[in-house]
């Protein structure tokens, strides 16, 4: 952020949501550097509280997110300004690459399933581009004003349910600006995480549809006999395994599997059990999604603890 090429007047507002390390005197050395601003929760209040923050307390017009796991360009502020030149009703989508570090997780799935997310971002057609808005987009004050804000009751999925909103209600009009892609540098770096995370993500879709019946739901496709064997795998298994841990322990053990090296194979395990995790959320998750706010904080345990 300090190598940003605007030369117009500009804030950087970061949110420090509980206080476990150094990151408050490291902000602290950046004041002579950046027009920054900073919001300190002693204790964590979770990612909701900290984006409606955040976007309250910002003075300025255009609104720009970017999650404090990417590494943003020296453009990254000046493009997404020029988006919102005698704009209001614009809202802008810079996708994201996941950048791993080199694991077998990564080799057979996690390098492979980011370039199939980017290639569907980048192909969806405008109305269903809401879908993409997540860590790194940009709005003007009066849609979000008009928006009202992230959902409290959107503890995971909170960013596609705000920009189905954004276009639905506010009329807003969702772009993606292939020259704001930016590197994701805190993807999940194994089975372990990624598979109960499909779970939670499976659950937040099942309160999406009871808050905003209006979406279709696609029904699949009848396929070839390989695409009906594939959906009788996902629907074996998030029939067998309906909760989180459950998912956990799939994820354990395909990790283990994949230690060993199994390529190909590895690859549609994995696959099989993510998809098979999202699924399961829809049907068996639970509405209440603060069941699950302790998801991000053991994954990152989870995470650190592999590494060290």
């Amino acid at each position: 952020m300090a190598r940003q090429d605007f030369d117009g007047p500009w804030e950087l507002i970061v949110v420090v949501d509980g206080v476990v390390d150094d990151s408050p005197a490291i902000l602290e050395s950046y004041r002579d550097h950046l027009p920054l601003r900073t919001i300190v929760h002693e204790t964590s209040q979770g990612v909701v509280a900290v984006l409606n923050d955040a976007f309250s307390t910002a003075t300025g017009d255009v609104l720009i997110r970017c999650d404090d796991d990417l590494t943003p360009g020296p453009s990254f502020v000046s493009r997404h300004v020029s988006h919102h030149a005698g704009r209001t009703d614009v809202g802008v989508i810079g996708p994201t690459r996941d950048v791993f570090p080199e694991t077998p997780y990564a080799r057979v799935y996690g390098r492979p399933a980011t370039e199939r997310s980017l290639s569907a971002a980048y192909a969806r057609p405008e109305q269903d581009r809401w879908i993409g808005w997540a860590a790194n987009n940009s709005i003007h004050r009066q849609a979000w004003t008009c928006s009202g804000g992230f959902d409290p009751r959107f503890v995971y999925g909170q960013d596609s349910e705000l920009g189905w909103r954004l276009v639905h209600d506010c009329k807003v009009t969702l772009i993606v600006d292939r020259e704001l892609q930016v590197d994701h540098r805190g993807p999940s770096t194994r089975a372990a995480t990624r598979i109960p995370r499909a779970f939670v993500s499976g659950a937040s879709k099942r309160l999406f549809y009871r808050v905003h019946p209006e979406p279709s739901r696609a029904s699949s496709p009848r396929g070839g006999v390989k695409d009906r064997v594939w959906r009788a795998g996902v629907l074996g298994l998030s029939s067998t395994v309906t909760t989180k841990p459950g998912y956990e322990r799939v994820g354990r053990v395909l990790d283990r599997l994949l230690d060993f090296g199994s390529g190909q194979l590895g690859a549609r395990l994995t696959a099989l059990c993510v998809e098979a995790a999202g699924a399961s959320g829809l049907r068996h998750g639970v509405d209440d999604l603060t069941v699950y706010k302790a998801q991000k904080s053991a994954e990152l345990a989870l995470e650190l603890g592999r590494t060290t």
